[in-house]
């Protein structure tokens, strides 16, 4: 199954989910990651240049993950094919970049 997803697609999917898990395991111990990487207000106090990239990969809840993986899934793996790993990481990167 995963032998045919690009290298680029696979590894957001991987990062993703890892950064789903991340979220949960470290709320349990207090950490609100989701506080931390969401992209705030550029006046506001808790804002950093960083969050201009964590944002992309914090999910709310399993639907969210769910449909924005799936999303990725089908259409990342197309694009990547097509345009190649290196372009469709820009892609993917300047497009979260640049929707803020």
């Amino acid at each position: 199954m995963f032998r045919n997803i690009p290298v680029v697609t696979k590894n957001l999917l991987i990062i993703n989910f890892l950064a789903f898990v991340a979220t949960w395991v470290l709320q349990l111990r207090g950490i609100d990651l989701t506080s931390l990487g969401s992209l705030h207000y550029f006046m506001a106090s808790d804002f950093h240049l960083y969050q201009f990239l964590t944002y992309q990969f914090l999910h709310a809840n399993l639907t969210h993950i769910f449909f924005n993986m799936f999303a990725l899934w089908m259409f990342g793996c197309v694009v990547e094919n097509v345009w190649g790993a290196n372009k469709f990481l820009f892609y993917y990167i300047s497009c979260g970049i640049g929707n803020r």
